[in-house]
């Protein structure tokens, strides 16, 4: 049954995730910034905020197990299936992501930027200053986004039950939106430690749903040279080996077809999306495998 929900789950989040809404990001950030009266240089001790996520994992854990041992074992399901849709999901990026190819077919660089600068990490949107830059921190980006709030969700659900995937959610979120700076670097640390395997599971999921020969180039050096390599590097330089037409190497995109540049923006993000989709597919496959061989239930 644990399949069944997370596939309807699944399919009700990407339905949802046309809203312009922000969803539990802007939610999570308005309430975190209540939190925002620390004493000065205690900036970086963000004692509350494991507590908030201590918190959530432990009741919803005890919720779940409390239910699944009691008569009212059915109510794990409405459980689980509230829980994934409210922690998976990116809504906000479709409108966008549409815009910025639309200007990018223009020869519009400004608008391309305009529409969707509020989507990069604040660090970075100072250093997309040309095209070419823009549509790599994009990419990567998106990527990040995508298995964070899809793939890295998912993985701990099947692990740990709803207590994970709040888990492995509110850490990104405190990551991205804790008040202070200085006190983020701890979430960075655990969601570095929770997308670890996940992150490897991905890229290799890439290999299999794209260009396997492609990928395999640098899949060693990837996935066991660079123990340290954050997943954001990791999953763009795997998709760049899985996606064939240089969809990730605007440069060598240029330099090889320049009658088609002006379409390289729509196109490179509808093959990056295509090669998640894909990638989902397969996980969703492994998982309904699982789940006959009885070891997802």
């Amino acid at each position: 049954m644990g399949f069944l929900i997370l596939l309807l789950a699944y399919i009700v989040r990407r339905l949802l995730d046309g809203s312009v809404d922000e969803g539990l990001d802007a939610r999570f950030r308005q309430r975190l910034a209540r939190l925002s009266g620390a004493e000065a240089g205690r900036e970086g001790r963000p004692t509350a905020g494991f507590v908030i996520l201590l918190s959530a994992v432990v009741l919803v854990g005890a919720l779940d197990v409390w239910l699944s041992r009691g008569s009212l074992w059915i109510l794990t399901w409405p459980l689980d299936l509230v829980v994934l849709i409210a922690m998976l999901g990116v809504p906000g990026w479709r409108n966008p992501l549409r815009a910025y190819g639309e200007a990018w077919r223009r020869g519009d660089a400004s608008a391309a930027w305009y529409h969707v600068n509020h989507l990069l990490p604040a660090e970075a949107r100072g250093l997309a200053s040309e095209p070419r830059e823009l549509h790599v921190l994009l990419s990567k980006r998106f990527i990040q986004v995508i298995f964070e709030h899809y793939f890295l969700v998912i993985f701990w659900y099947v692990l740990l039950g709803p207590a994970g995937a709040i888990g492995a959610r509110l850490s990104v979120a405190l990551r991205d939106h804790w008040p202070h700076p200085a006190g983020r670097e701890p979430f960075s640390r655990l969601v570095y430690l929770l997308a670890w395997v996940p992150a490897r599971l991905l890229s290799i999921t890439f290999g299999i749903a794209g260009d396997l020969a492609g990928w395999m180039g640098g899949a060693r050096k990837r996935l066991l040279h660079h123990t340290r390599l954050n997943a954001s590097e990791l999953l763009f330089e795997s998709a760049n080996g899985a996606l064939s037409s240089y969809s990730l190497d605007p440069q060598r995109f240029a330099e090889s077809h320049p009658d088609e540049w002006p379409d390289y923006g729509e196109r490179s993000l509808r093959a990056v999306r295509d090669l998640l989709n894909r990638s989902m597919f397969v996980w969703i496959c492994g998982l309904a495998l699982l789940a006959i061989m009885g070891l997802f239930t």
